[in-house]
């Protein structure tokens, strides 16, 4: 991936997908499983509430003229959190995952608030979540565009089909790539975020604690991180 991506953290349009699932297993998780373990242990005796399960991991992505291509390998949550809490040590893998960018009829970008709860908490950044093996079709392609629109209604209440599909972007932050779908809701931000609001307290996935409104650079912290930033800066439009 490393060298045939673009090393600045900026959004780069794309086309078209060829994300494939192949067969092995991952070498950093087979040779760290007894400290990926005890990591994992630490960090559930501190939180009950986090979650292990299958996720994918990719072992090659590259943009070749407007497609965006990658393999990816079975793994579990507990290695790619060790992975990613100490340092991100395989260089050969990235962490893909779709991104669901809602911007609204007055130009917001509407990003969600991570819960106490999950191992993210307090960060900002737009809805989405991990590949895992549900969204690996029979043929073995992995369906990122159904990982965004699933995680966009399961998070925040608001469905694609009510907005029209705008660019789709691949946004390369170091051992990140994030796939943003570009949404534009035809309600304006208030009506959006206070849409997501009334559904958060019922919400079965309660992942988000709130719906943060981005209207300015003014507004960007150390909260969001860098691939949100600059998904954020390309979406919103100077005054």
């Amino acid at each position: 991936m490393h060298d045939k991506s673009p090393q600045l953290i900026k959004p780069v349009a794309i086309k078209s997908l060829d994300l494939r699932l192949k067969s092995g297993s991952w070498a950093f998780a087979e040779a760290e499983k007894q400290r990926i373990g005890a990591h994992w242990r630490k960090l559930a005796d501190g939180n009950p509430r986090i979650w292990n399960g299958d996720v994918l991991i990719c072992s090659g992505a590259a943009i070749t003229g407007e497609a965006l291509t990658g393999q990816f390998i079975k793994t579990d949550y507990a290695s790619f959190v060790a992975w990613r809490d100490w340092g991100w040590p395989d260089k050969d893998v990235c962490n893909v995952f779709g991104s669901a960018a809602v911007l609204s009829a007055d130009g917001a970008v509407l990003y969600g608030r991570m819960a106490s709860h999950t191992l993210n908490a307090g960060k900002v950044y737009p809805p989405g979540g991990s590949l895992e093996m549900k969204d690996v079709g029979a043929d073995g392609e992995v369906d990122i565009m159904g990982s965004i629109t699933r995680e966009l209604e399961e998070e925040t209440g608001l469905k694609a089909e009510e907005a029209e599909r705008g660019e789709l972007l691949a946004i390369f932050d170091g051992p990140r790539l994030s796939v943003a779908q570009v949404f534009h809701f035809a309600s304006d931000a208030a009506a959006l975020a206070q849409r997501v609001r009334s559904y958060l307290p019922g919400a079965h996935e309660d992942e988000l604690s709130d719906i943060e409104v981005i209207r300015s650079s003014s507004q960007i912290d150390s909260a969001i991180p860098p691939y949100a930033v600059a998904l954020a800066r390309y979406l919103i439009k100077p005054p």
